[in-house]
């Protein structure tokens, strides 16, 4: 009987995809978990396998349409039956997208025709549907009309200027930056966040990754301070569980075991891949997998997987510069710890004022589950390991 496979949820509250790439055509035969389709979802590009062997009877949507969770993607045949014909013409469920790729056309219908994705995409620009022309079947209107009339509204607008006055031009945002902005919105609206700050001689902490980077590039490996500073933070955390946590549904939960979220700049934005047991890897495993996680955002490679079940995140901007920030929480977490750029500064050291390598931390934190107390006694214990890191060296294996 003709199974149809459905676009999944493949990350925390996807609501939907973008066809990237097509790996398979109907009349092929699949095996078990062959990549069938590449698809951009807010958060990265994945490839989606096939849940069981057989022969593709249909195929739903092409390249850059955008459909939502729950819609057919394909409809996959037993080999036997295509074999004899009996599957030449499958029935085919509508797809709640915008158009093409082997899809039905929708029959005319009164009224503007447009997909739920193309009417909020309308509603976000402020734009009536009446007043778009529809490029696709039967007149239905498709994103690409209404981001052409957006494009033609605003040089309207911008003839009609005055000559010295310029006027921006509109932004449609991608998947992804549409997703960090929803995120940061719910978590700086439903998050009472507090940051405390901490300045922190580090000398000790350079002075250890210039010892040890002869031995970490002998072992192929880019030792950071972002390595040294999680394996830290996993040394510290057990003595303050109630910043291990997350709000589920449920509501909050703590965690014995730690899955580092490691904010990546990338092109298309803050992408926080996800490193686990991190309680549990050396300093080398740690340095080995931040930099291959912070390799795979770049590439847009990351799997649903590595982005989802962080339990607390850190972010180090110490590379780009600037003295402090105050990062914002990453729902559903409680806490975010941040390192920043460690500079060469007057410092009083033992009685004497002499030159030292100096740099700031912060932790921002969730005021409902933690107080400053808490946060305060938590930076001054990274503090103190980060000033006189002896207790890291005994954890590097």
């Amino acid at each position: 009987m003709p199974f149809e496979f459905k676009l999944p949820d493949v990350g925390e509250g996807t609501t939907e995809g973008e066809i990237v790439r097509w790996l398979v055509r109907e009349g092929d035969p699949v095996q078990l978990d062959q990549p069938l389709v590449e698809v951009q979802t807010d958060k990265a590009v994945v490839e989606l396998p096939a849940p069981k062997a057989g022969v593709i009877l249909a195929r739903y949507g092409k390249e850059g349409d955008v459909i939502p969770v729950g819609a057919t993607l394909v409809v996959i045949g037993e080999a036997e039956l295509a074999a004899e014909g009996g599957a030449a013409n499958p029935p085919k469920p509508a797809l709640p997208a915008e158009s093409g790729g082997g899809a039905p056309e929708l029959p005319a219908a009164p009224g503007v025709q447009a997909a739920p994705y193309t009417r909020r995409l309308a509603k976000e620009a402020g734009i009536a549907l009446e007043e778009v022309v529809g490029t696709g079947p039967h007149g239905r209107i498709v994103p690409e009309d209404i981001r052409r009339h957006q494009a033609e509204r605003a040089a309207q607008a911008a003839a009609k200027a005055p000559p010295e006055r310029e006027e921006g031009e509109p932004v449609v945002l991608s998947p992804l930056r549409r997703r960090i902005a929803e995120r940061l919105s719910t978590s700086i609206r439903e998050i009472p966040q507090v940051t405390v700050v901490e300045e922190v001689d580090q000398t000790e902490l350079v002075a250890l990754r210039q010892r040890l980077r002869p031995l970490a590039e002998a072992a192929g490996i880019r030792l950071t301070y972002l390595a040294l500073v999680a394996k830290m933070l996993a040394i510290t955390l057990p003595q303050f569980p109630m910043l291990n946590a997350r709000w589920e549904k449920e509501g909050l939960y703590r965690y014995r075991r730690i899955h580092l979220g490691v904010a990546v700049d990338t092109p298309e934005g803050l992408v926080v891949p996800v490193i686990r047991d991190v309680q549990d890897k050396s300093v080398w495993d740690l340095a080995r997998e931040i930099s291959e996680k912070a390799e795979k955002a770049k590439r847009r490679a990351l799997s649903g997987e590595e982005l989802t079940g962080s339990t607390i995140t850190i972010t180090a901007g110490g590379a780009l510069g600037g003295l402090f920030a105050t990062p914002l929480i990453n729902v559903p977490e409680v806490a975010i710890f941040g390192m920043y750029q460690i500079r060469k500064k007057p410092w009083l050291h033992e009685g004497q004022i002499v030159v030292r390598d100096i740099g700031y931390i912060s932790l921002t934190f969730d005021h409902r589950v933690a107080d400053g107390m808490m946060a305060a006694r938590f930076l001054t214990e990274m503090a103190q390991l980060m000033a006189h890191p002896e207790r890291l060296v005994l954890g590097l294996r």
